[in-house]
């Protein structure tokens, strides 16, 4: 047994690691802030009698795809897996990258308020699994609050604090691109958003990271408190 000046160094190495994950599973209840903000997504997304029509050229352009479908719903499962991984490698972005999911949900829910958009979707004539889930998308997620898309405001802001972290693997960070491009893509090939609405959502992303880029955060010793200079 491992001694140093009379203290059991396996047993310091043991707490220590268990301090860790204490204040990781602290820190990944804070993510639950972004399912709770979600809850007034369905009042909001309703038909309220009059909505803006922002389709383009670019959406003219833009075929329907149905098996863009994957990606799109692989949304959920990226924001958890990559927050995650955050959670526990980088302490600092994690909590960065909370604070502007949840600013920039909430302001997206207001704009969803005041400014109601429309995004009409074409009819699902298949029956096979693929158009079995795009019929089910658009049943459960009406075609209204589309701009700006929050799809992919979170996609941007999750690829931009994982690519921008030191204490990520580079295959991670493939991953993690690879998997925000195709989301923001099939939102346009399913026709859940226009053109603009991605647009809206990757500026409204670099406008909120660069905002909160140079916020410092001084942790003390035992790893539990944190300060914001």
């Amino acid at each position: 047994m491992r001694r140093l000046g009379g203290i059991n160094l396996e047993q310091l190495q043991k707490k220590v690691i268990t301090e860790e994950w204490k204040d990781i599973f602290k820190r990944g209840l804070l993510g639950l802030s972004i399912p709770l903000i979600s809850i007034s997504y369905p009042i909001l997304n309703q038909n309220r009698g009059s909505y803006n029509d922002l389709y383009t050229f670019v959406d003219k352009i833009i075929p329907f795809n149905k098996f863009f479908i994957l990606p799109y719903i692989s949304w959920y499962i990226f924001i958890a897996i990559f927050s995650a991984i955050l959670c526990i490698v980088d302490k600092e972005r994690y909590l960065k990258l909370l604070i502007t999911l949840n600013i920039g949900m909430i302001t997206c829910y207001i704009i969803f308020y005041f400014y109601p958009t429309y995004v009409p979707r074409p009819i699902i004539t298949g029956t096979d699994f693929i158009s079995n889930l795009v019929s089910s998308l658009y049943a459960a997620d009406k075609p209204y609050n589309c701009f700006p898309s929050i799809h992919v405001l979170n996609s941007v802001l999750i690829a931009m604090y994982t690519l921008g972290s030191e204490k990520v693997s580079k295959l991670v960070k493939v991953i993690c691109g690879g998997m925000s491009v195709s989301i923001i893509l099939s939102t346009m090939f399913i026709k859940q958003h226009y053109f603009a609405d991605v647009i809206a959502g990757i500026i409204f992303a670099c406008i909120l990271y660069y905002s909160v880029k140079n916020i410092k955060f001084n942790f003390n010793k035992d790893q539990s408190n944190m300060y914001i200079e």
